[in-house]
Parts: structure tokens; C-alpha cells; sequence
């Protein structure tokens, strides 16, 4: 059986722990945009929310400028971006995408105008298909990062937790 929080998602909601868990930054050292392995901060400055499955085999980071501070996202956009998320476990990513965008709108995150945000590196992802979860949770591709390399997929917040139609 699986186990899930009272919000009846599968990932363990510590926002104590944030930025800095221990569990979190070993499987953000495994993750290929990790730029300092090792590092105890795993996520950029600035508003995040960190989930853990509970075997401690998921990590999920959820970022956004904070909206206080008058920052703006490199790319101009305003909204909630997925700037970690590493699946080592047996659930499966695209469940596990749906669950940390009912985590985000349970916790009482607002969002900004652009949504929900990911980029995925087409050149360092396994498999045929780089992004192909995220395709099966219901996010679509909207374009590519500067540099060419990332594929930038998007999913209105209004629309957080609904699979694929």
C-alpha cells in the first residue's frame, strides 16, 4: 500500500528542513543541473517549497522569486518553476509531478500570471522522450531556454493536479 499525508499526496511536506535537507541535497547531488555537489543549499534564493517522498527516494523543488522582493526570473516569467526534481523511487514521475502540484496549491501558494514552469535538458535526460512525464501530467511545451538545450514546459496553475485530459 502507499503511503500519503493527510493532503493525500505521497511526499512528505517538511518546510523546516526547505532548502537545506539533508535528505533533499543527497538526491539533488544526483541530479544533472546540480552545480555545486556537496553544497548544503540545493535550491536557489528565494520563495521555495521542498518535497521528500516518503522513502526518501523523491526529491521535488518548487521556486519562485519572492514576490516582496521585487526580483524577476531570468526568463521574464512569473510563476511557480520546478527547478529540481529527481526520481529514484518506484513511483511513478508523472504521479508524482501531479501530487507536488496539489502540494502547492494545498500549502495556500499563490501563483503568478505564467503558471507553473519547468525546463529539462533535452541533451542530459535518459531516454527517447526527455520530458515525456511532465507530457503525461498535463504540461505542454511552450519553448526553449536561451541557450537552445532546455525545453521549457508550462501548466496553467488553474489546471494543477489534473492529468493529461
Amino acid at each position: 500500500m502507499e503511503e500519503v499525508n493527510d493532503i493525500g499526496c505521497r511526499w512528505w511536506v517538511r518546510p523546516l528542513s526547505g532548502k537545506f535537507s539533508p535528505a533533499g541535497r543527497q538526491l539533488a547531488d544526483r541530479h544533472y543541473n546540480r552545480r555545486k555537489v556537496g553544497a548544503p543549499q540545493f535550491m536557489p534564493p528565494g520563495q521555495t517549497l521542498v518535497l521528500i517522498t516518503y522513502d526518501g527516494l523523491a526529491v521535488w523543488g518548487w521556486w519562485r522569486p519572492h514576490p516582496a522582493s521585487g526580483l524577476k526570473a531570468m526568463n521574464g516569467l512569473d510563476g511557480w518553476t520546478c527547478s529540481l526534481f529527481r526520481n529514484e523511487s518506484a513511483y511513478r514521475s508523472s504521479d508524482l509531478i501531479l501530487d507536488a502540484e496539489r502540494a502547492l496549491v494545498l500549502m495556500g501558494h499563490s501563483c503568478g500570471p505564467s503558471g507553473m514552469l519547468t525546463y529539462v535538458d533535452v541533451r542530459k535526460v535518459k531516454g527517447t522522450n526527455p520530458g515525456y512525464c511532465y507530457q503525461c501530467a498535463g504540461w505542454s511545451k511552450i519553448g526553449w531556454s536561451a541557450d537552445g538545450h532546455k525545453r521549457l514546459w508550462w501548466k496553467p496553475f488553474t489546471q494543477a493536479g489534473q492529468p493529461l485530459a
